[in-house]
């Protein structure tokens, strides 16, 4: 079985630096350039895509649609693939809460899973959706090869907890707009992982 989990392409928060968790916004017009990346390099690897699961978020189901297109198949909306809640901080800038509240600011994005934004929720448990997601749906699909469309920030906990079996260094794990990440199983409990596969973006033009 293999998994082709996929981060959603850049929007405007992305490229201004803006936390957005649950809160959304518009792809930009590199973001639809690295979709048709992302589109070009899975057509080359030749994967067998039966199914695309995506985050119920504009970003991520926009990034699911034109995986459930190209592939011909369905697109099904899972809750459990949202981005983890950022709660207060949400439409905040990276820089202000950085320049604001440092200790946060680290706290959340490279020292402490378990730290919970006001109204929000940890990374650590974000991610915990992410994997019961995956073992439910390992367990229980007929498909050998589907698609998961999620988010950075809970991939990095998700693939911590994959790599590792603990998320204590998830800030190893960033990855870019755009990006993929194969997970083959290969009987039981034994897998191959290769993450944050990006090549296909380096060439993209500068979009102004």
């Amino acid at each position: 079985m293999k998994v082709i989990f996929v981060r959603h392409a850049e929007t405007e928060w992305n490229e201004c630096g803006v936390i957005q968790g649950h809160k959304d916004s518009p792809v930009t017009i590199r973001g639809t350039l690295e979709t048709l990346a992302l589109l070009t390099v899975l057509n080359n690897a030749a994967f067998p895509v039966e199914c695309v699961f995506t985050s119920p978020l504009g970003r991520a189901w926009q990034m699911g649609q034109a995986l459930a297109g190209h592939f011909q198949c369905p697109l099904v909306i899972e809750e459990a693939l949202k981005e983890q809640s950022f709660g207060q901080y949400e439409g905040m800038t990276k820089a202000y809460l950085a320049r604001e509240y440092p200790s946060q600011f680290l706290a959340l994005f490279s020292r402490n899973a378990e730290f919970c934004p006001p109204g929000g929720e940890s990374l650590a448990s974000a991610s915990q959706r992410v994997i019961g997601f995956l073992h439910e749906k390992m367990a229980t699909t007929t498909h050998q090869t589907f698609c998961v469309v999620t988010h950075g920030h809970v991939m990095q906990g998700m693939l911590a907890l994959l790599k590792e079996g603990n998320i204590d260094q998830f800030n190893r794990y960033a990855q870019p707009n755009a990006s993929y990440t194969v997970l083959e199983t290969c009987g039981g409990e034994e897998f191959t992982l290769r993450w944050g596969i990006a090549s296909h973006l380096l060439k993209l033009p500068n979009v102004e």
